[in-house]
């Protein structure tokens, strides 16, 4: 795995195991004054190193930051309300209301993970300044001019308008053999779904069997990259198949291989 995923898997076991310390010292609290002190050491303490010292919360556009490190300190900030709470009141009204306290407190960070989040709001940027972005800084894979003939014949045929998926287009193509070729549909909006494709118009507008065509997700690529495969299934070598995922999608690792006899596209 990548060393990220090792430092967040880490990270949030630490984060658990600091709410269950959490949730002992606040437990303790309702019987004995002699955590107090300790309680609110502890919750300060760490909500000044976390928020102090997270380069992404340092990081975060301005007009999230503040939001972030409100989010972040929250739990410290219900841990020490409550350890107060059980120093000053008493009586079984104010015990059950604080063990009421204890338990949503417990609850709450451990499901909603509150600096998990605060992190995620801290990569966020603000909905006007992305709008404003200029246009130039979105990348596309789209080729508005394509020269592959496949490419060219999906996008008069089906990619039309009134055509089976409109907002998509040809962006690689892989030839196997004289007869087998491989396709990659992509969606020509950055962030846009390739569109359901009906196999029942493909295969009218192909003339080839219903049951000869499949369009599939393609393995660890988003839901805006389809694979179109249309023949016979039948064993293939996997370095063939190999070849097509380095050639026509570079990253993606073969997860799985189908061969496929191709009719001309026309």
């Amino acid at each position: 795995m990548p060393l990220r995923t090792y430092i967040d898997t880490a990270r949030g076991r630490i984060g658990r195991v600091a709410t269950a310390a959490g949730a002992t010292t606040l437990t303790a609290g309702l019987f004995t004054d002699a955590v107090t002190q300790p309680g609110l050491t502890a919750a300060l303490g760490a909500a000044l190193l976390g928020v102090g010292f997270s380069p992404r919360l340092m990081a975060a556009h301005q007009k999230v930051k503040p939001v972030a490190m409100m989010v972040y300190a929250s739990p410290h900030a219900g841990m020490a309300a409550i350890l107060v709470a059980e120093r000053v009141a008493s009586g079984d009204v104010a015990r059950l209301v604080e063990a009421g306290a204890v338990t949503a407190w417990t609850a709450g960070v451990w499901w909603l993970r509150p600096a998990s989040l605060a992190k995620r709001i801290a990569r966020a940027r603000p909905a006007a300044e992305a709008i404003t972005q200029p246009q130039e800084a979105v990348p596309t894979v789209v080729d508005q001019a394509p020269t592959d003939p496949a490419a060219r014949w999906w996008a008069e045929n089906v990619a039309r308008e009134g055509g089976i998926a409109p907002g998509t287009c040809v962006i690689a193509t892989q030839r196997i053999d004289a007869d087998r070729t491989a396709a990659v549909i992509a969606a020509t909006n950055p962030g846009e779904p390739v569109p359901e494709i009906s196999i029942t118009r493909l295969s009218a507008l192909m003339d080839i069997p219903e049951e000869l065509i499949s369009i599939d997700p393609i393995p660890s690529r988003g839901a805006g990259l389809r694979m179109l495969a249309v023949g016979k299934k039948r064993e293939a070598p996997a370095d063939t198949w190999t070849e097509i995922s380095r050639s026509a999608l570079p990253g993606v690792e073969l997860m799985e291989a189908n061969t496929y006899e191709l009719k001309e596209l026309r």
